[in-house]
């Protein structure tokens, strides 16, 4: 029986199946026998445009050392014959205090707020601290002291409290929650109100690039303190004097007066009368000086701590 023809479009797709099949077998073997390429490499990491430093100790703005103390006002006077040694010993008992560790005592002059509104730990006369959870003494108080050294007669401002988180506040009950006892080698001393008010202390940096005022030697770490202390609240407001304020009233004639009439006597040619007063205006102020145990405050301050007078005791 004689063969039909294959049509023209089907002998074109058989061949195109064809050559495929042919095509598929060829790369098959040529696979069997290639190597296979090698990985190529990674790329090196682009380089960092500064060097990494190693991080700091401790944060840059550091919260510890950051708290409310209670503020005494404190007087003292050196003997005859050069300066004196004062020690002051704090024991807080910490029954119901937020904290129970980390207690602070320091010692700044009378008259640091007189300029501004806040002091640095450079001004510090003394200042001690505990370790972290600091544990209790037998007594069940934690305790803590400082020395400094006084050559003149001077009001102190005396800081105690937590050296981190603000102070809760003292137990109710008759019970003392704290103590502050002086001991000196060879000076008197008296507490104006060993009680007055309140100071925040705020640790903010350990960078010196950047520090308000001068550190202090931090007797845990060994290393630096840089410690900002403000006024925060006077319970008495009859203990802030403005700075350039007058000191409180003279009985009788005042300097002034006194050294008026020394002008008129040295005219009048009494040479020795005009000492006398001069003398004795000088013995005023410097009783005035003496009796004035106000904390010398910049006149902002004074009229913050005036404006609501109130006694907490």
């Amino acid at each position: 029986m004689p063969r039909s023809p294959i049509p023209p479009r089907a002998a074109v797709a058989c061949a195109t199946l064809l050559a495929a099949l042919l095509a598929a077998t060829s790369c098959g073997e040529r696979r069997k026998t290639e190597t296979p390429p090698e990985a190529a490499p990674l790329a090196a990491p682009a380089p960092t445009p500064y060097p990494r430093a190693s991080p700091p100790p401790r944060p840059w703005v550091d919260f510890t050392g950051t708290s409310i103390v209670g503020l005494g006002v404190l007087r003292v006077v050196p003997g005859p014959g050069g300066p004196a040694s004062y020690t002051i010993r704090y024991h807080e008992f910490p029954d119901g205090y937020a904290v129970t560790g980390n207690l602070q005592l320091f010692v700044l002059p009378g008259d640091c707020f007189a300029a501004k509104d806040r002091a640095y730990a450079s001004e510090f006369l003394t200042f001690a601290r505990t370790p972290d959870e600091e544990v209790t003494g037998p007594d069940g108080a934690m305790h803590l002291e400082a020395t400094f050294t006084a050559d003149r007669e001077r009001t102190l401002i005396v800081g105690y409290g937590p050296w981190t988180a603000p102070d809760a506040g003292r137990p109710a009950g008759d019970r003392p929650a704290f103590g502050l006892r002086i001991a000196s080698d060879r000076g008197a001393f008296e507490w104006i109100e060993s009680e007055a008010g309140e100071l925040i202390t705020t640790n903010w940096t350990n960078r010196p690039g950047v520090a308000r005022g001068g550190p202090c030697r931090d007797p845990v770490t060994g290393g630096g303190a840089w410690i900002e202390v403000r006024p925060m609240i006077l319970y008495d407001s009859r203990l802030a004097r403005a700075a350039g304020e007058p000191p409180l009233p003279f009985e009788g004639p005042s300097p002034a007066e006194l050294r008026a009439e020394a002008d008129r006597l040295e005219r009048e040619g009494h040479a020795a009368l005009a000492r006398d007063r001069r003398e004795r205006a000088e013995d005023l102020e410097a009783a005035a000086a003496r009796d004035d145990r106000r904390i010398v405050l910049t006149p902002d301050l004074a009229r913050t701590f005036r404006r609501i007078p109130i006694r907490w005791r």
